[in-house]
């Protein structure tokens, strides 16, 4: 498969795919950020911009054009854009998972009934979800739907 983004140039911030070929299959879904160091015909020389190495080994990479992926974003989007932030009355789900505990993700949603305030931010929500109140917490909260009968 070609990769349509091929151009690239030092500098570059780019996603290189890895993965795993196996019995069990296959994959790519790991990815290094990298920045673009050297640019041959179908190879790049890149550096990890997350694993800094301070041995003696090289922290360069010499990787195939086709498993690259240019990034690129306008940096002014990033002071212009927000999350959405709930309001009451808005279709809402709470995501949460414990790091420390080897269980899935609790997923719930519901209506958002209230919120609660602790020293000047919204700390603890409840939820009307299947008929009862639920409380969870602010930060877990994504709007699926937007109450527009406000």
């Amino acid at each position: 498969m070609k990769n349509e983004n091929y151009f690239f140039e030092p500098g570059d911030l780019i996603a290189v795919f890895g993965g795993e070929i196996g019995k069990d299959g296959k994959s790519a879904d790991r990815v290094s950020i990298c920045v673009v160091l050297a640019c041959g015909e179908k190879d790049l020389i890149v550096e990890d911009k997350h694993s800094r190495s301070y041995s003696r080994s090289s922290p360069h990479h010499k990787v195939p054009k086709n498993i690259c992926h240019r990034l690129i974003m306008d940096p002014d989007l990033l002071s212009q854009n927000y999350t959405t932030v709930p309001k009451v009355g808005d279709l809402v789900l709470s995501y949460t998972r414990d790091t420390f505990r080897d269980e899935p993700p609790v997923q719930l949603a519901g209506i958002l009934y209230k919120t609660v305030y602790n020293l000047g931010r919204p700390d603890k929500s409840t939820l009307l979800s299947d008929g009862e109140m639920k409380e969870v917490s602010y930060d877990s909260l994504i709007v699926l739907q937007t109450n527009h009968k406000k």
